[in-house]
């Protein structure tokens, strides 16, 4: 079974009363599968800086940071000051804040504004270009600089790996002198405090500043002055924050840090900024950046689940913001006291319990409130022919046909592509794929495809695949399904947002079944939907035909506009009303007495009565791209499927394939009803049954193997009550 990845979920606001006490960061401790820093790399690398500093500041206040940060190494400094000797005594962070584990972490640029919002919450502050000094004079290990040459690409998530990636490898050299959680100076600049933030500004454009110094060379001179020339949104890869316990000690005595900045008397001993800023040696009269509280943001929505009636769901939200957050969450329109801070909890639902939940998150500043989670019963359910959650990599059970315009296909598979740390943006704002309605929480895996993106050549594409299987009579194909695409509603601020997938029956599994320009014989009976309403036929059926391209069947209605999809997927929970993008939904196919459906999270929305030759074959699952221009960005533009499984609609008892091991291990597949109990029952004469097993069958057929026997035997399988 593939690994799977769960983001910890933390009540944010809990953690506003926590601070650096004594010398030891008072974080909450590391949550088992938290994102390492290689994940939170992967994660945060195509997020807009808003959300990715929302992200940071999460998984810091979350205690997502690793353990050899949280003991705060201590630093004493000794002057004389107007004539009096002070000695003053701080501790510091012993290198640079940094997201993940001790094995795994990322040394994580961020903006001074995320900076102070973090010493807001945990009673820090940032050093001083003095204090920043005496760091490097202090450390342990003094690592030499290695910058990488200015570019464009300096302020992105990329580059912070790149240059991690240099210094975790200077660091791990020397590791057996200077284990972690020793001082560590050199290996990034200072975002650090200074009167320079609110005066004497290096541009005139730019008053609102950061202010950077340090990265010492190893003869202790700085790479980087003192300098106030970037805007305060402004982090490149070479910015660390290193966070100082605001509480010191002053000949004895206790103190803060912020206190002796801003009196003129002491300024000195912790900062050498000059008169000519502030009117006095040192004096930092505001000694922190100006930040405004932020409302509440929700970095997770809310999912979508399908459950099987008597079960359990729990809905879960991932927000952050700063204060107190708290969580008022909603099912079916009635406020619930059911809920426990991030997380609904809707138990033993009955079978008429399915409704939609929604969380309101609130701090003194603001609210947000989510989009609706919908809960289903899986209660239109039938024995199970066959069955591929995508959870590992099938693609030796499938047979996989591409076709493009240009004649040379061009698509990708990704098989158990794991998308747990896969953004999209929705309406501006970043989420991340969440599990599939069918899928337990924390499985994210699932079949991915794209089309007509893995070059420069802008060509009509398609790719189809199929099981190795083949059905006949009254069934249904059902999956969840996911289509991303790039831009906002519509695809505005986009190109090339516009690709159908594709899904039907009774194929032969023998060629790409699309509708592009160039396609050429094909068969089965099968349907097509846009994500983002691009096309005037967003909604397209086909039927097969052995001599060519397919017959558009010319299903109405097909626009996004219309009606019944307007109210199918509505704009409070789909970015473009009207389709189906960026949020799973459930798909079937039913071929029943001759007649075929398409149905869209259980609604009918196209239906055929099949007089086609087509009436017995394997399913198919695809993609295509019936416009020959790129997607932008082509990231942006995929689908993905999940749990599909064909069921047969006459409940018919199968036996699907039975086999003897060479160890005389018996093993049987079987057509199962998902949830319903089954017995195994075994014999030597066909006379005297005994029970050999239970098994309560999952969304896939029944499978169950017999513990080793030489003893000659039979097998049969019945079905148990239901539990009244």
């Amino acid at each position: 079974m593939a690994k799977r990845l769960r983001i910890t979920l933390v009540a944010l606001g809990a953690l506003a009363a926590t601070s650096l006490t004594g010398a030891q960061l008072n974080l909450p401790p590391r949550a088992p599968g938290a994102l390492t820093g290689s994940q939170f790399i992967t994660l945060t690398s195509r997020l807009s800086l808003t959300d990715r500093e929302n992200w940071i500041h999460s998984q810091v206040l979350a205690g997502n940071i690793p353990d050899f940060l949280r003991n705060l190494t201590p630093i004493t400094h000794r002057e004389t000051i107007g004539g009096a000797s002070h000695t003053v005594t701080f501790h510091v962070l012993p290198d640079y804040l940094a997201i993940g584990s001790d094995s795994d972490y990322f040394l994580q640029p961020m903006t001074p504004l995320l900076a102070q919002r973090l010493c807001d919450a945990l009673g820090a502050t940032l050093p001083t270009r003095k204090m920043v000094n005496l760091i490097w004079t202090n450390a342990v290990l003094k690592l030499a600089p290695q910058p990488i040459p200015p570019s464009a690409e300096m302020t992105t998530v990329p580059v912070f790996a790149q240059h991690h990636a240099l210094v975790r490898a200077q660091r791990d050299q020397a590791t057996n002198t200077a284990p972690l959680g020793v001082l560590v100076a050199g290996d990034k600049k200072d975002v650090i405090l200074s009167s320079r933030i609110y005066t004497n500004f290096a541009r005139p454009a730019v008053t609102k500043p950061v202010v950077i110094y340090g990265w010492h060379y190893q003869s202790g001179a700085p790479i980087q002055p003192l300098y106030n020339g970037h805007e305060q949104t402004y982090a490149d890869y070479s910015h660390g924050a290193r966070l100082v316990q605001n509480s010191a000690t002053l000949d004895g005595r206790p103190d803060t840090i912020t206190n002796l900045l801003a009196d003129p008397a002491l300024a000195p001993l912790l900062s050498d900024d000059s008169a000519a800023d502030s009117g006095s040696p040192g004096l930092i009269l505001k000694p922190r950046y100006t930040i405004a509280p932020i409302a509440p943001v929700l970095l997770q929505q809310p999912r979508s689940q399908s459950i099987l009636p008597g079960e359990s769901a729990r809905f879960e939200a991932l927000a952050t913001g700063d204060g107190d957050l708290g969580y008022v969450w909603s099912f079916s329109g009635a406020a619930t006291a059911t809920a426990s801070g991030a997380s609904l909890w809707v138990t033993n639902v009955p079978a008429g319990g399915a409704g939609a939940c929604t969380v309101i998150v609130t701090n003194p500043v603001g609210s947000v409130t989510s989009r609706p989670a919908l809960l289903r019963l899986q209660t239109n359910i039938h024995a199970v022919l066959w069955a591929d959650p995508f959870e590992t990599d099938t693609a030796a059970d499938w047979r996989v046909f591409g076709a493009a315009g240009s004649g040379a296909p061009d698509y990708t598979v990704d098989w158990a592509y794991d998308h747990a740390l896969a953004a999209y943006t929705f309406n501006g704002s970043s989420d991340l794929i969440p599990p599939a309605p069918h899928s337990p929480p924390g499985s994210t895996r699932a079949l991915r495809l794209s089309v007509n993106n893995n070059d420069a050549l802008a060509a009509t594409a398609a790719v189809s695949l199929y099981p190795r299987e083949f059905f006949s009579g009254n069934f249904a194909l059902k999956f969840d399904l996911w289509i991303n695409y790039p831009g906002n509603a519509g695809g505005a601020g986009a190109a090339g947002s516009t690709e159908h997938a594709t899904f039907g029956i009774n194929h032969s599994g023998e060629r790409a079944n699309w509708a592009g320009s160039t396609s050429g014989p094909s068969d089965g009976v099968w349907f097509a939907v846009d994500g983002e309403g691009g096309t005037t036929a967003d909604y397209r059926a086909f039927a097969g035909n052995p001599s060519g391209p397919p017959e558009d069947l010319r299903i109405s209605p097909a626009n996004n506009t219309d009606p019944l999809f307007q109210s199918l997927f509505p704009a409070s929970q789909f970015e473009t009303a009207g389709a189906p993008g960026k949020r799973w939904v459930e798909v079937e196919i039913r071929q029943d007495k001759g007649a075929v459906s398409w149905w869209l999270d259980e609604a009918r929305v196209a239906a055929w009565n099949n007089t086609s030759s087509f009436t017995t074959g394997t399913i198919m699952l695809g993609l295509m791209d019936l416009f020959p221009s790129i997607a932008d960005p082509a990231a942006d533009s995929f689908v993905l499927f999940d749990n599909a499984r064909v069921e047969d609609l006459d409940n018919q008892f199968r036996i699907l394939s039975a086999s003897l091991a060479p160890n005389e291990q018996f093993r049987l597949a079987f057509s199962a009803i998902p949830g319903r109990a089954y017995v195994i029952e075994s014999s030597s004469d066909w006379i005297d049954w005994a029970e050999a097993g239970i098994l309560v069958a999952s969304n896939a057929p029944g499978r169950w193997q017999s513990t080793p026997s030489h003893d000659t035997r039979f097998f049969r399988v019945k079905l148990l009550p239901s539990a009244p």
